[in-house]
C-alpha cells in the first residue's frame, strides 16, 4: 500500500541538533550504518565509520515504513500492533507511528542502493 502521508521532515536531528539538509555531527547515533540500514545506536556491527551523512529529516527506517504502509499503533495490555492508516488521514501523529520494527525485522537493506527494500518470500 502506497500513501501519500507527510513524512516527518524539517525537524532537527534529534541526536546532534543539525538542519535537514545539513551533514551530522561525527558520533551522532541517529545516522544509518550504510551497512546495516540500522541507526548506528542500534547497529551491532562497527564497519569502520562514525556517523556522517546528510541529515534529511527522517529517522533511519521511516521513509521505507511510510512507503511500504507499515504503521503501528501502542495498545494497552497488547503492545505495538500494526495498523492501517485512516484513508484521509495527511500526517500521523499520536495515533499511529510509522512501523520501523517491522521495517528492521521484515525488509532488507540494499547497502549498493542505501535504501530498505522488501524481502523476497523464501524459495521452496
Amino acid at each position: 500500500m502506497a500513501t501519500e502521508l507527510t513524512l516527518s521532515c524539517g525537524e532537527p536531528c534529534i541526536g546532534c541538533g543539525v538542519q535537514v539538509g545539513e551533514e551530522h555531527s561525527a558520533g551522532c547515533l541517529e545516522t544509518h550504518c550504510p551497512q546495516t540500514g540500522l541507526p548506528q545506536a542500534i547497529c551491532p556491527g562497527r564497519h569502520g565509520h562514525s556517523g556522517g551523512g546528510v541529515w534529511t529529516g527522517l529517522v533511519p527506517g521511516e521513509e521505507a515504513a511510510v512507503g511500504f504502509g507499515w504503521f503501528a499503533a501502542l495498545r494497552p495490555g497488547e503492545g505495538w500492533v500494526p495498523v492501517t492508516p485512516r484513508p484521509d488521514a495527511v500526517d500521523y501523529g499520536t495515533d499511529y507511528m510509522p512501523d520501523l520494527n517491522r521495517v528492521f525485522a521484515q525488509a532488507r537493506w540494499h547497502p549498493a542502493a542505501q535504501k530498505w527494500v522488501h524481502s523476497r518470500p523464501p524459495v521452496s
